[in-house]
């Protein structure tokens, strides 16, 4: 887990949101290999073991293979290419089996990235951080600069967009229906592209002096 990336962490127990607490017990490069995040809010710990952070209710689960896609540079050219990553601001989070191009994909951009549930025997490296979570994404409000949904992840759409900062690209399969707060900007027979728009603006209340 790249270290700079743990303030962008939340606890998924519904809860007063805050950051998490890192502490590392081995290190690599400013990624955590071996160590614990912990909540500050309900003390919560995460484990963190062969730099994958754990946050699932029933972490002695195995890891699904589920079917990942073919690992080749086309998949991850396209996913640079839909995702904007066209620097090393911010990062942009996999989710699912997305997550099997994350090699090819570093080779192509210097955004840091964060797998969430990527297949069994995918595992982090240097700008590659991997989460297992059961529940909601754990990741704060507006976090990424984009999130790639899989088929898998349609119930969880929301949460995708929900993590994604305003004008950040949000990509999914043609499957997935197009989620409340995101404008499409493209679509093929496959996938769909789109942006997430502003949060809606609170109202105002306007006080009229009388007299």
């Amino acid at each position: 887990m790249f270290i700079e990336l743990v303030d962008a962490l939340r606890c998924p127990v519904p809860h007063e949101e805050s950051w998490l607490v890192a502490s590392a017990t081995r290190m690599e490069a400013r990624h955590i290999v071996d160590g614990t995040l912990g909540c500050p809010i309900c003390h919560a710990e995460y484990p963190v073991k062969s730099g994958v952070v754990d946050f699932r209710r029933e972490p002695t689960a195995p890891r699904t293979s589920g079917d990942a896609p073919a690992r080749d540079g086309t998949e991850a050219m396209r996913l640079a290419a839909f995702l904007g990553l066209a620097d090393a601001v911010g990062f942009a989070v996999l989710l699912d089996d997305w997550g099997a191009h994350a090699s090819a994909l570093r080779e192509l951009v210097e955004t840091p990235l964060i797998l969430v549930d990527p297949p069994a025997g995918v595992e982090g490296e240097p700008g590659i951080s991997v989460l297992l979570s059961d529940g909601p994404i754990p990741l704060a409000n507006g976090a990424a600069r984009g999130t790639a949904i899989h088929g898998r992840a349609t119930q969880r759409a929301m949460d995708a967009v929900r993590i994604t900062r305003s004008g950040g690209r949000v990509l999914a399969p043609a499957s997935v229906a197009l989620p409340a707060g995101v404008r499409e900007l493209a679509r093929d027979v496959s996938l769909w592209v789109g942006e997430k728009e502003p949060d809606p603006s609170p109202l105002v209340t306007l006080h009229v002096r009388r007299g």
